[in-house]
């Protein structure tokens, strides 16, 4: 397998990183290396995405340089690719990684900031936290939605709380399911009030799995009520949220 048809490999699932020979892997990243400098954007970012499958940590100034591109796509495919490697960075070494990432929550262009909302998710570093906070109060909802994803990797319970009231229903379901997967005991009251003024389905779902997985029997009344709804998938939810709220009790 040569040239482009390991390349596609590569980026296409996986299959090749994991049966290669070892010279083949090298050649391979040398290509992908050399692609970044193509003029194409495209062609830049197809790179940045295939390299960091490697989980390679020398390749981290690579990234670093490439978070600077002009073109947004590229400049996400970089972010993402720094947040690959975050979790197997020594922490020492992610010094210079973290400022980047703070700085590309700002970035122009929300793909690039929702790439970065990602990547602070993996870091587990306060400076990470406290730019999720203000990723989740972004003018983009899709990256709203990645903030509050991170935010559950940071156990901030506080922060998913307050997105709980946002105005879009998809961040709101996110936040009830980051809380949920919290077991956030704090979270039972505001989630049975939010159910009082939700109109989203999906939203209310989300609450009544929450709810469940917290398993707190002051859920127990909302619940039955729920589990009564006239929507089928409402009604499965909070019955199987009920049943494990009673198995906590027992």
């Amino acid at each position: 397998m040569h040239g482009l048809a390991m390349i596609v490999a590569l980026v296409g699932g996986g299959s090749f990183k994991a049966t290669a020979a070892q010279e083949d892997r090298t050649e391979v990243k040398r290509a992908l290396v050399e692609q970044l400098r193509a003029p194409e954007a495209t062609r830049r970012r197809d790179a940045l995405l295939a390299l960091s499958t490697f989980s390679d940590p020398t390749l981290l100034p690579l990234f670093q340089t490439a978070a600077q591109d002009s073109e947004a796509s590229v400049r996400a495919a970089a972010i993402m690719a720094l947040g690959q490697l975050a979790p197997i960075k020594e922490p020492a070494g992610l010094g210079e990684v973290i400022p980047l990432l703070v700085r590309a929550v700002r970035d122009p262009h929300p793909l690039v900031r929702r790439a970065a909302a990602w990547a602070l998710g993996r870091v587990p570093d306060p400076r990470a936290k406290s730019a999720l906070r203000e990723a989740a109060r972004d003018s983009d909802a899709a990256v709203r939605a990645a903030a509050v994803e991170a935010l559950g990797e940071h156990r901030d319970a506080a922060a998913l709380l307050e997105r709980l009231q946002d105005k879009d229903a998809f961040v709101r379901r996110q936040a009830a399911r980051a809380l949920g997967q919290l077991r956030a005991q704090a979270a039972v009251a505001p989630l049975i009030a939010r159910l009082g003024r939700e109109k989203d389905p999906e939203v209310k779902r989300a609450i009544a799995w929450a709810l469940g997985e917290i398993g707190d029997p002051q859920a127990a009344e909302t619940l039955r009520t729920l589990s009564r709804s006239p929507d089928p998938y409402l009604s499965a939810m909070a019955q199987e949220a009920l049943r494990k709220v009673h198995a906590r009790e027992r």
